[in-house]
């Protein structure tokens, strides 16, 4: 299995996706966390949580920095992921300026508006793939793209609908729809699967998970 730091199971989260884990203090609530429990407790192991800012930094920290983590189902990982069956789906959407005359997110990515977005976010990789590249501005990270997209650059923000709700920027709105629904698993690093048969064993009988 891999597990390392005296034996504890360690959980990699990405704390800037609200929709699965929010910390206040040195407290951990929300779906991941209540679901890595489970599995620590499946697993007779103690709990240990990795804090990370985004879900590209949670891969680029595999495979030694953690045992599992909590990601997005994304094929371009296969190389250095394997991931449990799905357990919920969040909503990728787009925060605008209120005075942008958009109200879908179809129209975002059809109308020739700027998009800013995070590199190595699951919702990146679908703008890459149906967005002109130069509509896209890229961030390196969650956090860089709130900001660039605070100073005026581009016309739309993309992101994880609670996270995005979260961030309460005046003047902007989240649009209703969604562009893409994206499947959330567990992940662990190739080569060391064998708590997979665990992990879904908890998530099959895990009553919060939504597939």
């Amino acid at each position: 299995m891999g597990v390392t730091d005296a034996g504890a199971l360690r959980a990699a989260v990405n704390l800037n996706n609200t929709a699965l884990v929010q910390k206040t203090g040195e407290a951990y609530t929300g779906l991941a966390p209540d679901i890595a429990r489970r599995i620590a407790a499946a697993a007779g192991l103690p709990l240990r949580f990795v804090d990370h800012p985004s879900a590209r930094a949670v891969v680029e920290a595999a495979p030694e920095g953690w045992d599992i983590a909590f990601l997005a189902i994304d094929p371009s990982r296969a190389d250095r992921l394997a991931f449990s069956r799905p357990y919920h789906r969040v909503e990728a959407t787009f925060l605008i300026r209120d005075d942008l005359p958009a109200t879908s997110c179809a129209g975002i990515v059809a109308g020739g508006h700027r998009i800013v977005s995070a590199r190595g976010a699951a919702y990146h990789a679908w703008l890459a793939a149906n967005v002109p590249e130069a509509r896209l501005i890229v961030a390196e990270s969650p956090a860089e793209a709130t900001r660039r997209f605070l100073e005026g650059q581009g016309d739309a923000l993309a992101g994880i609908r609670d996270t995005l709700a979260g961030a309460a920027i005046p003047g902007s709105r989240v649009l209703a729809d969604l562009f893409a629904s994206i499947s959330q698993a567990v992940a662990v690093p190739v080569g060391r699967t064998a708590l997979l048969p665990t992990i879904d064993a908890v998530l099959e009988g895990f009553s919060g998970s939504a597939a």
